[in-house]
């Protein structure tokens, strides 16, 4: 995002840079992969019908990716515009306490301050930026720091778990 002219009424450019990496690809593969993998499942064999989308004759890379961009849209949840930084950081727009920089008693807290997207729904980040950004403006001690482990597979790009 960037601003268009120094009129604060001007709309900002917005540049999103949709599948703009070949990980996002990738993962994207990934999650029609997946789909189809739980829906194979014993579970779903009485409510199971013909795949609709795809299609079950779209296999490859290539096939997928063609599906891809003829059907994927955004669902309209942008988030990492705000840049969080440390002082001097020319490029950033909140302090690590949620401050605008330059701009007293504004902070910004939403997930426009996360460094990159998540892999699911914003909504639990959005309240753990909510959360933590309260307490931080209300002057509460932080909680104790935590590298609590995730559950990641090895073998994440194919078989999801």
């Amino acid at each position: 995002m960037r601003l268009r002219s120094p009129d604060p009424f001007d709309k900002p450019r917005v540049l999103f840079n949709y599948l703009s990496h070949e990980e996002d690809w990738i993962e994207m593969r990934a999650c029609v992969r997946w789909t189809r993998e739980i829906f194979a499942q014993a579970p779903f064999d009485e409510y199971r019908g013909d795949e609709l989308q795809p299609g079950s004759s779209v296999q490859s890379d290539d096939a997928i990716d063609a599906f891809i961009k003829r059907k994927v849209e955004s669902a309209y949840h942008p988030c990492g515009t705000c840049k969080m930084g440390r002082a001097g950081d020319q490029m950033a727009v909140t302090d690590a306490e949620t401050k605008v920089i330059g701009v007293d008693g504004l902070h910004i807290v939403d997930t426009s301050i996360m460094p990159r997207v998540t892999t699911g729904n914003l909504n639990a980040p959005a309240i753990m930026i909510g959360e933590k950004a309260s307490d931080i403006i209300l002057g509460l001690k932080p909680l104790p720091a935590s590298n609590a482990p995730y559950f990641k597979p090895d073998n994440w790009q194919t078989a999801q778990r």
